[in-house]
């Protein structure tokens, strides 16, 4: 498949999956999330995600196996040792420990926003919020919530946090993180939530850095609570 036969959807689908396999957030031998899941992540069609699939298929990234589904393919070796992503353990983390690690760090990631955050930054954390409200299923809302963490991080400025938000959200778009989800959100739970993005995205803009940090900790602490309640 030619660069001219992808369309611009596709081959931002195409760069979105291939920082994803280079950044570890889809190691060696992973089974990709299901079309439609992918699809609402990358906030593309599926026939288009299907095209990407298939231009990162020729490029020996991925392999598929019928009935079982898309993996992604070991990497050329570098320096007689097989590449080992950085973060390919995020993906395999407990909830519980995930979630311990995302109250260490991103508060003060809400504090490095409020100080860097560009107005490009800040329109785009908008965007992010007024879809995420607007979202019409847990897919979507799942979707435009990851979108806008990511968009704290960009405004950091710092590319290993970024790559750290990259793995997070990978995290998240797996099976079992997605069940875990639908079990917990509920539509009352969707409007406090959506609040306190809201909360924190309007401290961000007024470059509060305590009230950011303030309102990142009070959302990822129920985010937590309602997650693991559920495993207790």
């Amino acid at each position: 498949m030619t660069d001219q036969a992808l369309g611009r959807a596709a081959e931002t689908a195409v760069k979105a999956l291939r920082e994803r396999i280079d950044g570890g957030m889809f190691d060696v031998g992973t089974r990709l999330p299901a079309e439609r899941d992918l699809a609402a992540e990358l906030g593309v069609a599926r026939n288009t995600l299907r095209q990407a699939l298939q231009r990162l298929e020729e490029d020996g990234l991925l392999e598929r196996h019928v009935g079982r589904g898309t993996f992604v393919r070991r990497p050329e070796k570098a320096n007689g040792r097989d590449a080992m992503p950085p973060l390919f353990h995020m993906r395999r983390a407990s909830p519980s420990d995930l979630m311990e690690v995302r109250l260490i760090i991103e508060p003060q990631v809400a504090t490095l926003a409020a100080s860097r955050a560009s107005a490009e930054d800040f329109a785009v954390m908008e965007t992010a919020l007024r879809n995420s409200v607007s979202a019409r299923g847990l897919a979507e809302f799942e979707h435009w919530d990851a979108q806008l963490h990511l968009a704290i991080f960009r405004a950091t400025k710092n590319a290993v946090l970024i790559d750290y938000c990259g793995a997070i959200n990978a995290a998240r778009n797996e099976p079992n993180w997605y069940r875990l989800k639908k079990r917990t959100i509920t539509p009352e739970l969707r409007v406090t939530y959506d609040r306190q993005h809201s909360d924190l995205v309007s401290a961000l803009k007024d470059r509060d850095t305590e009230a950011a940090r303030r309102y990142a900790h009070i959302h990822l602490t129920m985010v937590r609570d309602n997650l693991l309640g559920t495993l207790e």
